[in-house]
C-alpha cells in the first residue's frame, strides 16, 4: 500500500510540475535533427544529481542529455528535469527500449505526435517519465523523470 501511495505522489508531482521545462534557447521550428547538437544546448546550466539514493544511480539518460534541475517530490523521491540534444523521434525509442534493458520497465504509457509519458518501476524504484519536443530549442527534447524508492 505504501508503494501505491508513493507512486501516486510521484505521479501527482510530475503532473503538477508538468513539462514546464524551459531553456534559454531560441527558435520555434517543427523541423528536428539528431546531430550535431543544437547550439542552444551550450547555454544550459548543468545540475548535479544527488547521490543520496533519492534517484536511481543506474538510471540511463539518452546520449546528449543535460540535467538542468532537480526537485524533491512530496512524499519522498526526486523529480529531475533535463534537455536532450536530439529530436523527440530520436529520444522516444531510447525511452521505450533502452530503459527496459537497464531494468526500468514501463507499466503503462502513451505517445503522441510530440510528447510521450509512462509510469515505470525497476531496480527498487518506481516513478514516471515524460518527454516533449522543445518549442524553444529546435531539434531538442525536454525530459522529466520522477522517481521514488519502492
Amino acid at each position: 500500500m505504501r508503494a501505491t501511495i508513493r507512486s501516486r505522489a510521484v505521479g501527482l508531482a510530475l503532473a503538477t510540475l508538468g513539462l514546464a521545462l524551459t531553456s534559454a534557447c531560441g527558435g520555434d521550428s517543427d523541423e528536428a535533427t539528431d546531430s550535431p547538437a543544437p547550439s542552444c544546448m551550450s547555454s544550459l546550466s548543468p545540475a548535479s544529481l544527488p547521490s543520496d539514493g533519492t534517484f536511481p544511480t543506474a538510471w540511463p539518460f539518452p546520449p546528449g542529455t543535460v540535467v538542468t534541475g532537480t526537485e524533491p517530490v512530496p512524499g519522498g523521491g526526486l523529480a529531475v528535469t533535463a534537455q536532450v540534444g536530439s529530436s523527440f523521434e530520436g529520444v522516444l525509442p531510447f525511452m521505450q527500449h533502452d530503459l527496459e534493458e537497464a531494468g526500468f520497465v514501463a507499466t503503462q504509457g502513451e505517445a503522441e505526435h510530440d510528447d510521450a509519458e509512462a509510469t515505470w518501476s525497476g531496480n527498487g524504484y518506481s516513478g514516471t517519465w515524460a518527454i516533449k519536443s522543445s518549442e524553444t530549442c529546435e531539434g531538442t527534447t525536454l525530459l522529466q523523470v520522477a522517481a521514488a524508492k519502492q
